[in-house]
């Protein structure tokens, strides 16, 4: 597969991508990996490392930046080797742009072949890795806010704004320096304003409101208590015991409630 100086972003590709490489190198990729780890660095791992724009299209610097980071992976499941992590990377970066099946493909070019000379699907094989704890893992891992996945952009859209605010539009094919209308400069301070606007303070009036339901219990509630009391002022009149005042026993079923209702209603 031809390597890819520049993603395309008509496809949705990433704009930010690392300027230099890792330099991934066997003693610095031994000193990465987890310390409860024992997976072996070999041959085969730095030139699948090394290859990783040329098998999938994808900018080295970028991949090379996606495996260093997700190396502590490799110490938190048993039998997970290097191997198996740089096809999870390639293939979530691969299916972000292109379908899952095309993206397994490209991971793993001789399987796909082989499947496909036998005439046997490939379906189960890519629901299979789809589903896999380590391409779980990257795709939980891969999920960045769009802000900061595009924070670069923000920027750069930020100061090309700025610049026109002031009339500068960069230069024409002579080197000849490009001046905007007031109107475009206008337009562009009212950009810049509306996005580095202050957060102002928000007022959030809630009202909070009673069923007739709670309100009529709540009414029955109040009767009762009154009740009680009333029950409790009596009892103090006719000078009982405060400490069996204080006992309150109540056993409240229909015929009370009605007598009480009935008591209300005649008041």
């Amino acid at each position: 597969m031809p390597k890819s100086s520049k993603p395309d972003m008509s496809k949705g590709e990433r704009l930010i991508i690392p300027q230099e490489s890792q330099n991934i190198t066997r003693e610095k990729l031994k000193d990465q990996l987890p310390k409860n780890t024992s997976v072996a660095v070999t041959d085969e791992v730095l030139r699948l490392l090394n290859n990783m724009e040329e098998d999938t299209g994808l900018p080295q610097n970028l991949m090379e930046e996606e495996f260093m980071t997700y190396t502590y992976l490799l110490g938190q499941k048993k039998g997970v080797s290097i191997e198996q992590l740089i096809n999870a990377i390639k293939y979530c970066n691969l299916k972000r742009t292109r379908s899952n099946r095309r993206a397994w493909a490209v991971t793993f070019p001789v399987k796909y072949d082989r499947l496909i000379t036998n005439g046997k699907s490939v379906d189960n094989h890519v629901s299979m890795f789809e589903k896999s704890w380590l391409v779980q893992q990257v795709d939980k891992a891969m999920l960045i806010p769009v802000s900061m996945q595009w924070a670069q952009a923000f920027n750069s859209a930020m100061n090309v704004n700025i610049k026109m605010m002031h009339g500068d539009a960069g230069e024409d094919n002579n080197g000849d320096p490009i001046f905007v209308s007031p109107m475009v400069r206008h337009l562009a301070a009212k950009t810049v304003l509306d996005i580095a606007k202050p957060i102002e303070d928000a007022t959030i009036n809630i009202k909070i409101g009673q069923s007739d339901e709670m309100l009529e219990a709540k009414k029955e509630e109040n009767r009762l208590l009154a009740d009680i009391i009333k029950n409790q002022q009596d009892q103090f009149r006719k000078g009982a015991n405060p400490q069996d005042v204080q006992k309150i026993h109540m056993r409240i079923d229909k015929q009370t409630v009605d007598f009480v209702d009935a008591e209300l209603e005649d008041m």
